[in-house]
């Protein structure tokens, strides 16, 4: 097991926990020299907060956490679904320069009628608008993090 597939496998029980809990199945986690900074879930739906995603949230709590605006060199970002445009712009101020991946939008959004639908986005075209200098590493666990979309969406209907 590499460490991506770890830190992946945290933030996949981070998503969990959210959804156990009534929020959207995402999770976020960011890694600095083998140690977690943080890792959260999305706290969209119990705050009624539309900007609370595990994302922008991760990127908050670490710059909170270090006191720092920027996150240190060498900081790793782990998502369970590509970044939103919103998202993928807080972890780019956040001068997060790496980010790993579980599931792509294309994988997801045929669980959901209004989330994923950004018709052309992907964070690599988003990284290209904006000049980030950004390694993209994507596909871990990605069987796992799909999965958390497409329960949750056989739970909606229910």
């Amino acid at each position: 097991m590499t460490d991506h597939d770890y830190f992946m496998g945290l933030a996949i029980e981070e998503a969990r926990k959210g959804a156990a809990q009534g929020e959207q199945p995402f999770g976020a986690l960011i890694a600095l020299n083998g140690e977690v900074i943080v890792k959260t879930p999305s706290l969209k739906v119990g705050s009624s907060d539309t900007t609370r995603h595990s994302e922008t949230y991760a990127i908050a709590l670490a710059t909170q956490k270090l006191k720092l605006r920027t996150l240190p060199e060498g900081s790793i970002f782990y998502a369970t679904c590509e970044p939103c445009p919103m998202c993928a712009g807080a972890i780019l101020n956040g001068g997060i320069k790496t980010l790993v991946l579980g599931a792509r939008n294309r994988e997801v959004q045929k669980f959901s009628s209004n989330a994923f639908q950004f018709k052309d986005y992907s964070v690599d075209a988003f990284a290209k608008l904006t000049g980030w200098d950004l390694t993209i590493i994507d596909g871990v666990r990605e069987e796992e993090c799909v999965a958390l979309y497409r329960d949750a969406a056989v739970e909606l209907t229910r």
